[in-house]
């Protein structure tokens, strides 16, 4: 009868100790969830510096959370802090295991702010080891190729986006502009002209066709 009465009261502990466990799992995600909805709509409004406190509160026990560090970094982006901004973009890369391409897209953001050329051409590199025809990734380097006047890079990594998304604005008329730079005057006409069709009166495009024409 002892033995029984023992072992009914280790059960008793270890049913107690899990339910008690679960009450307060549930109160932190209930409380996570409120606060990252709070913070969403405090930034809604403007208001980053309280959209990053409703995190801030929570960080203790969501610490290891990718999507509280995600947004931790952007918020803090959108304040123009931008070490902080990479310091969370950079631990939610690790969360990941460096094996998503969302927080390496974000930490480009505060990287760019800063003017770190050549630490953001290879993030964009890190984003391609992944995803080979990332939309972002090849605009911006061809951008950036562009920018340094090496028009045959910048064309390689433009013509990656065209044949994805004929259509997009940014590619065609960069794309003008490289092949007018490269001399081939009837594919600059072809990408102005695209240029034109979907952002008519673009001065850019307008200038780089009368050049061509």
């Amino acid at each position: 009868m002892k033995k029984f009465i023992y072992y009914l009261g280790i059960f008793i502990v270890l049913v107690s100790t899990i339910i008690l466990n679960r009450v307060v799992f549930s109160q932190q995600n209930d409380s996570k969830i409120k606060a990252f909805n709070n913070s969403i709509n405090q930034a809604l409004k403007g208001n980053y510096q309280k959209a990053i406190d409703e995190l801030i509160n929570i960080y203790k026990d969501n610490s290891n959370d990718y999507l509280v560090n995600l947004r931790l970094g952007y918020l803090y982006y959108l304040q123009k802090n931008y070490d902080e901004s990479i310091n969370y973009y950079r631990k939610a890369i690790n969360l990941t295991n460096q094996k998503a391409i969302e927080p390496l897209l974000g930490l480009t953001l505060p990287i760019a702010a800063k003017e770190k050329w050549s630490e953001l051409e290879k993030i964009y590199f890190e984003v391609l080891a992944l995803d080979q025809k990332n939309y972002t990734a090849n605009l911006r380097l061809g951008q950036m190729y562009f920018n340094r006047k090496e028009y045959l890079k910048a064309e390689t990594y433009l013509k990656q986006v065209f044949d994805l998304y004929p259509s997009d604005y940014e590619t065609n008329l960069y794309l003008g502009w490289t092949y007018f730079y490269l001399n081939k005057k009837s594919e600059a006409r072809k990408h102005f002209i695209n240029a034109l069709m979907v952002s008519e009166n673009d001065k850019s495009a307008m200038e780089g066709l009368k050049l061509v024409k």
